[in-house]
């Protein structure tokens, strides 16, 4: 069974709220893809550490949205001074940590910022932060793979066996199955 993801990448507004809002615009846009993963560029609520007052208001805002459309929400923040992901389940609290992978239920598994590995029911995911372009190298020669980041380092692309979709400079987002 196929699985629906969109990669979401756009350059982060003012404030965490107007981030928040963007981003539950987006959702509320693709509902009718019927989501099993969103991903979201680094740092997408705000372009510094994020407090612990302000976890809690994205905490809240990741759960709604995932349960309410069944789909789990995967992006990376700086927090504590430090680049971590935020990985949202439905009805689950959300998860902080540096690198994970996850067990889908066809045999396939989903790698997110730990070392790449050539499967072809691997999908290897890296969510780079918006301040440099690092480990897009380790990518180059994988067949499955999703390189995210913010639209002004122009550098997102999807690999999915033989095709291949390119993010580009701009703002928007990439929708694939697999």
């Amino acid at each position: 069974m196929k699985l629906n993801f969109l990669a979401l990448q756009f350059n982060p507004l003012n404030t965490i709220e107007d981030n928040l809002e963007f981003i539950e615009g987006i959702m509320d846009f693709v509902y009718h893809k019927k989501l099993s993963f969103f991903f979201i560029n680094g740092n997408p609520f705000k372009n510094s550490s994020i407090s612990e007052e302000e976890l809690e208001q994205i905490d809240d805002f990741l759960s709604a949205i995932s349960d309410y459309n069944n789909c789990t929400i995967i992006t990376a923040q700086t927090y504590n001074k430090k680049y971590q992901l935020f990985i949202q389940k439905p009805y689950e609290n959300l998860e902080i940590k540096k690198s994970i992978e996850l067990e889908l239920n066809d045999g396939k598994k989903i790698f997110i910022n730990t070392k790449p590995k050539n499967c072809k029911n691997i999908l290897n995911v890296i969510i780079n932060p918006n301040f440099e372009i690092s480990n897009v190298e380790s990518l180059s020669s994988i067949d499955y793979s999703l390189y995210l980041t913010q639209p002004l380092l122009g550098k997102t692309k999807i690999k999915i066996g033989d095709q291949i979709w390119i993010g580009g400079n701009t703002e928007g987002y990439l929708f694939f199955s697999w």
